[in-house]
C-alpha cells in the first residue's frame, strides 16, 4: 500500500522526530551491505530505467509482488516505451490489467504516459514538480522515480517503510493521519542515505518485505536489529498503530447473462461499458440491477423498474428465475454479493443501450474479475 504527505525536497521543511539515541549512519552502512546480499533479482532493478521505474510502482500500489510480475513483463512485452504506451488505447490497457484490480492505476498510466509524451519530450520527469503533473503518481512514486531510477536524494515511504520506521524509531503516532504521515516521512528524510539514495530506499522496503514483516518479523536476521526500539521493547508485532479502520459495507448486484442470437450467426450476448464515478470505471460488465446495500427477492427484482426497462430493450424475453451463478466478492470498503441470472431472447431493440457480441469473442473485452467468476461457475 502506497501512503504518504507531499514529498518535498531534501531542505529541511519541518521540525524532525527525535532520532536520539539511534547511530543512523551505522544503519544505513548495515542496510545498504545487508541490501547487497539479500536484494531479490527484480526486472525493474536489473534493466533501470524511469519508465521500468513508473510501470512497476504503478502496478505494485495495492499488489503484492508477486501478483505484479506477471503484469509487469505484460506491458513491458506490449508497450517496451512509454511511446508505446501513450499510443494505446484505453481498452488495450484495461484488458492487460484485467484481474489486477484498482483500474484507475491503468488509466492514470496510460494518461501519464500520454502527458510524458506530449508535455516532456518522451523523458520521465526528473523533478518532484514535474511528476507532480503526472496523474496516478503520488508521494511514494514521485520519490521512487527520483531515487530509484535518477539516484537523487529524495525519501520515500511505503508500507513497508512506514512498518520499519515506526518500529526502528519506537514511533507510535498513526500512519493513517495527516500528522502521523507527516512525522514517518521527516524519520525517512533524516535515515536517507544521500550518498545512496536508491540503494538506501530500495533497502528499507526491502527489508520490510522480507524481514520487517507484519506478523511474526524476523529479528535475528534483521541487520538494524541492535538499533531497533521496538525491539529492545518487545513490541515489534504492535507497531506500526493505525488510528481506524475501513468501514466494509454490503453492496448487492444482480447481473443477467442474456443469449440471443448475433448477426455473425452464432450466440451472441449483451455488454455494456462502466460509466465514471464507480468501480471498474471503463471495464465492461452484463446487464446489471444493484439495490444498494439491501438485497431483493426474485420476485421485488422482476417488479424493479430497471428489469422491466431491460425487458423492453428485448425481443420476446424467457427470464429464468434459478440464479445460476453466486459469488462473494470482497473490494477494500465493500462486500458485494452478486448473483447472475439467464435471460434468453430472440433479438435486441435498435434503441438497446447495450452492444451485442458474438460469446466467442468475450475474452477480447476487460471485464472486472467478478464477471468473470460469475461466468465460470455459470458453466
Amino acid at each position: 500500500m502506497r501512503n504518504g504527505v507531499s514529498l518535498r525536497p531534501m531542505k529541511k521543511t519541518h521540525p524532525t522526530p527525535s532520532t536520539e539515541g539511534i547511530d543512523l549512519r551505522d544503519v544505513q552502512r548495515r542496510l545498504g551491505s545487508w541490501y547487497d546480499e539479500h536484494a531479490r533479482a527484480l526486472p525493474w532493478r536489473e534493466d533501470v530505467s524511469a519508465y521500468h521505474v513508473l510501470l512497476s510502482e504503478i502496478i505494485l500500489q495495492q499488489t503484492r509482488v508477486d501478483q505484479g510480475m506477471a503484469y509487469y513483463h505484460r506491458f513491458t512485452e506490449r508497450f517496451p516505451t512509454v511511446h508505446d504506451l501513450a499510443a494505446a488505447s484505453e481498452d488495450e490497457v484495461l484488458l492487460l490489467w484485467q484481474g489486477l484490480g484498482y483500474y484507475s492505476r491503468g488509466r492514470n498510466l496510460r494518461r501519464a504516459a500520454q502527458i510524458i509524451v506530449s508535455d516532456f519530450g518522451g523523458e520521465i520527469p526528473r523533478t518532484p514538480e514535474g511528476l507532480s503533473r503526472l496523474p496516478g503518481v503520488g508521494p511514494y512514486t514521485r520519490g521512487a522515480i527520483l531515487s530509484f531510477a535518477y539516484n537523487l536524494p529524495y525519501p520515500t515511504v511505503d508500507g513497508n517503510v512506514f512498518r520499519v520506521l515506526s518500529r526502528l524509531f519506537g514511533t507510535t503516532d498513526p500512519i493513517d493521519t495527516t500528522q502521523g504521515a507527516r512525522i514517518y516521512w521527516a524519520l525517512a528524510e533524516a535515515l536517507l542515505d544521500t550518498a545512496h539514495p536508491s540503494r538506501h530506499n530500495q533497502a528499507v522496503i526491502e527489508l520490510g518485505a522480507l524481514c520487517c514483516t507484519p506478523r511474526r518479523p524476523n529479528c535475528t536476521e534483521c541487520p538494524i536489529a541492535p538499533h531497533c526500539l521496538a525491539h529492545r521493547a518487545g513490541i515489534e508485532e504492535e507497531l506500526p498503530i493505525k488510528q481506524g479502520k475501513t468501514k466494509v459495507l454490503p453492496r448487492f448486484m444482480y447481473y443477467f447473462l442474456v443469449r440471443l442470437p448475433h448477426a455473425s450467426g452464432g450466440e451472441g450476448m449483451l455488454i455494456r461499458r462502466r460509466g465514471a464515478g464507480d468501480i471498474w470505471q471503463g471495464l465492461y460488465e452484463l446487464p446489471l440491477i444493484e439495490t444498494g446495500e439491501v438485497g431483493i427477492t426474485v420476485e421485488e427484482l422482476t417488479a424493479h423498474p430497471a428489469f422491466c426497462e431491460l425487458l423492453a430493450t428485448l425481443e420476446r424475453p424467457t427470464f429464468h428465475p434459478t440464479p445460476i451463478a453466486t459469488h462473494a466478492h470482497r473490494l477494500s470498503h465493500r462486500q458485494i454479493q452478486a448473483t447472475l441470472f439467464l435471460l434468453e431472447a430472440e433479438g435486441i431493440r435498435s434503441t438497446s443501450p447495450y452492444l451485442s457480441i458474438p460469446t466467442e469473442e468475450r475474452t477480447a473485452y476487460a471485464f472486472p474479475v467478478l464477471i468473470e467468476r460469475l461466468l465460470a461457475k455459470a458453466k
